[in-house]
């Protein structure tokens, strides 16, 4: 054989192993637990509504997937475990606005959202709500707003952090609304709904699924949802538009794996999800928390990822904001 006729056939040999290895590995797939990194605190957003989906994951799969909690950065702290994580299908983060936030706000990031995850699926989008402690004086939005064109800077608002959904939910609130906050970040979703329990703080763009209990409870109130209309399940609370025309903030959540996971362990992954998403003892809970089921794939999930960025970029240009 001539040493290049048997380079070519070395190089082949390997190929094809590397896909037979590759195929037997998805075949496989899972063989033991696997990691569901909520990039938040416990009583997030994040959180909730991994509670909800992922033991019925879990039975779908055959494999424990064990949610952990990596909060901190807007997010961004488990978004990087996952990064740097092996592209083998054991490690999914929950991903939503926080991460193509993140991209506009910080500027030393270790990973990028676009070119360090291979997307799988946006499956739902869900509104917030604008709550605020229970025993402060303004009743509805129009008098939160005139309370603080009075006083600017003079109320303070919650939130998860620079970066996070419930930052920017208030930062272009704030925009729209033509008024003045003072910002207090807290590690995670949970401590910043702590916080405006406990009357540290005035106002929250929380997560409604965070936020829901906490309404019941009479323990916050609610002030308006971020959607374009009023909602069928909460039809008491107004829209914010009602009172500041255009304003509308709507977030998401999707799954992505690191860089470089194979195609056959992504397809099981989001088919896995599908069906655990369609078992009532999941879609009820999540409906009853206002998430809207989508099944958005790969190809189009990356798209949207990438316009997400670009939108969120302007937004912070045109507030002002500096990235950290």
């Amino acid at each position: 054989m001539k040493p290049v006729q048997g380079l070519l056939s070395a190089v082949a040999l390997c190929v094809a192993s590397a896909v037979i290895s590759g195929a037997a590995v998805a075949q496989t797939y899972p063989d033991r637990p696997i990691t569901w990194v909520v990039p938040s605190s416990a009583g997030s957003g994040f959180d909730v509504i991994s509670r909800i989906i992922t033991p019925k994951l879990s039975e779908v799969l055959g494999q424990t997937v064990v949610v952990q909690n990596i909060a901190g950065a807007g997010a961004t702290v488990g978004a990087t475990t996952v990064a740097e994580a092996k592209p083998d299908g054991y490690n999914i983060l929950l991903v939503n606005a926080n991460h193509t936030a993140a991209e506009a706000l910080y500027k030393d990031l270790k990973y990028n959202l676009i070119e360090s995850f291979d997307p799988i699926v946006r499956f739902t989008n869900s509104y917030h709500v604008l709550v605020v402690r229970k025993d402060l004086e303004a009743q509805n939005l129009a008098e939160l707003i005139e309370m603080a064109k009075k006083d600017p800077g003079g109320l303070d608002y919650a939130s998860a952090g620079v970066g996070s959904v419930t930052f920017m939910c208030t930062e272009i609130f704030k925009v729209a609304a033509g008024i003045e906050l003072t910002h207090i970040p807290y590690a995670g979703g949970g401590p910043a709904m702590a916080s405006l329990v406990a009357g540290e703080t005035d106002f929250y763009g929380a997560p409604y699924s965070t936020a829901k209990p906490f309404i019941q409870e009479g323990t916050v109130r609610a002030l308006a949802m971020t959607s374009p209309e009023r909602v069928s399940f909460e039809p008491d609370i107004p829209a914010a538009s009602e009172t500041v025309p255009g304003y509308q903030f709507m977030s998401w959540y999707g799954l992505v794996v690191p860089k470089g996971t194979p195609e056959d362990i992504r397809g099981k992954i989001r088919t896995a999800l599908a069906e655990a998403l369609a078992d009532p003892a999941v879609k009820k809970p999540l409906a009853d928390l206002g998430f809207e089921p989508i099944d958005e794939g790969p190809e189009e999930f990356a798209a949207f990822l990438k316009n997400e960025v670009d939108v969120t970029k302007k937004i912070v240009e045109d507030a002002g904001i500096q990235p950290q």
